[in-house]
C-alpha cells in the first residue's frame, strides 16, 4: 500500500505538470521526490485523526480515500469538481477524509491544525491532527504563532515540515524554544517518517505535547520533471539514489515483498487510472453557470441575486 500510493503520486503529479505546462490546468504544485513524507503522514494519521496540508501536499487527500478521478476534475474545473471552481486546483475539498482544506498561503493551514487539536481537547475528543507544510513556512508568523501555541496548551498535533536538502538550514532546532520535543528525519525513507511520526502522534495523544519533525527531501524540478515526461516518462520512477521511490522499492525487494512484475502491474494500473480520470475530465463540462453564487453565503446578497438573474436572462456569445 505504501509503495501504490508514492508511485501514484509520482505520476499523478508529473502527468499535472505536463497538463499545466500545455494550459489544460491552471495550476499545479508538485511533489516530485518528496512523496514519502506526504504518503507518511497521511497513513500515520488515525481514521478519526485530521490531516492539514498544504497546496504542495495535496496528495494527503488521495492517500485519505479521495479518488483519483475527483482530484483531477477538480484540478480541470469541471461541472464534477467538488468545490465548484471556487478554489484553485490542488485545494481539493477532503473534509469526508478528515483532510482539511489545503492552503496555497506558505504555513497558513498550521494554527488551523493546532486549533482543531485544541478544540478536540476541549472536547475530550480522541483527536490528533498533523500538519504537513514545506521550510517556506519557517519565517511566517503563522508557523510561529501555532508552535508557541502548541508549546503552551500542548494539543495532540505533529508538525512534519519538508526541507529541502540542497538548501542548508534546520527547523527541528527551534522547537526548543517552543517547549516542543523535535527529530530529523531522512524524508527520502518513508518507512523511517512513517514510525517517526506515529511515534510522535502516540506522544501527543498520551498528553506529552506536540512534536516538531523536520524531513530532509530531494525535490525534482517541475521543469526536469516536464524534460522527463517528454522523453516517455521512463525514468520517472527510478531518479537516483535518493528517490524515495528508489528507496522503498529496494527495500521491499530485499525483503521478497515486491518483484519486478508486480512493480509494473502496479505503474500500469496507475497510469490506466490516471489516463481514464483525465479523459473524463477533458470531456467534462464546465460547472454551470448558476454555481458562481452558490456554497460562499449563507444567503446570496440582493445585489448578487440580481446579477444572477441577469446572467441567466443573458444570451452568451459562444
Amino acid at each position: 500500500m505504501l509503495y501504490r500510493h508514492m508511485v501514484t503520486l509520482r505520476l499523478l503529479s508529473a502527468r499535472m505538470v505536463d497538463l499545466q505546462r500545455t494550459s489544460k490546468v491552471a495550476l499545479h504544485t508538485s511533489c516530485l521526490g518528496e512523496e514519502a513524507v506526504i504518503v507518511a503522514a497521511a497513513l500515520a494519521a488515525r481514521e478519526s485523526d485530521w490531516v492539514f496540508p498544504g497546496a504542495r501536499e495535496w496528495g494527503a487527500a488521495i492517500v485519505r480515500g479521495l479518488p483519483i478521478e475527483a482530484y483531477v476534475h477538480h484540478a480541470f474545473g469541471t461541472s464534477h469538481d467538488v468545490a465548484k471552481g471556487h478554489s484553485a486546483p490542488d485545494h481539493p475539498p477532503a473534509r469526508q477524509y478528515r483532510v482539511g482544506p489545503a492552503s496555497g498561503v506558505a504555513g497558513a493551514h498550521v494554527p488551523q491544525a493546532v486549533g482543531a487539536a485544541w478544540a478536540a481537547k476541549i472536547k475530550k475528543d480522541d483527536v490528533a491532527t498533523i500538519a504537513v507544510f514545506g521550510d517556506a513556512a519557517n519565517g511566517t508568523g503563522d508557523l510561529h504563532n501555532a508552535l508557541n501555541f502548541a508549546g503552551v496548551f500542548k494539543p495532540a498535533c505533529v508538525f512534519v515540515c519538508r526541507v529541502d536538502g540542497r538548501v542548508p538550514r534546520t527547523t527541528h532546532d527551534r522547537a526548543v524554544a517552543y517547549g516542543l520535543a523535535s527529530a530529523r528525519v531522512d524524508g527520502s525513507d518513508v518507512l523511517a517518517v512513517l514510525a517517526l511520526v506515529r511515534a510522535a502522534l502516540a506522544r501527543a495523544t498520551s498528553g506529552q505535547g506536540a512534536t516538531l519533525i523536520e524531513a530532509e527531501t530531494h525535490p525534482l524540478t517541475p521543469t526536469l520533471a516536464d524534460e522527463i515526461w517528454q522523453r516517455g516518462g521512463a525514468e520517472l520512477l527510478a531518479l537516483g539514489d535518493t528517490d524515495p521511490l528508489v528507496v522503498l522499492r529496494r527495500a521491499l525487494e530485499r525483503d521478497k515483498l515486491l518483484d519486478a512484475a508486480a512493480d509494473e502491474a502496479i505503474a500500469r494500473d496507475v497510469r490506466a487510472a490516471i489516463d481514464a480520470a483525465v479523459r473524463a475530465a477533458e470531456q467534462a463540462a464546465p460547472p454551470a453557470r448558476a454555481t458562481m453564487f452558490e456554497d460562499v453565503y449563507a444567503k446570496v446578497p440582493a445585489h448578487l441575486e440580481a446579477q444572477q438573474a441577469q446572467k441567466e436572462s443573458a444570451t452568451w456569445a459562444r
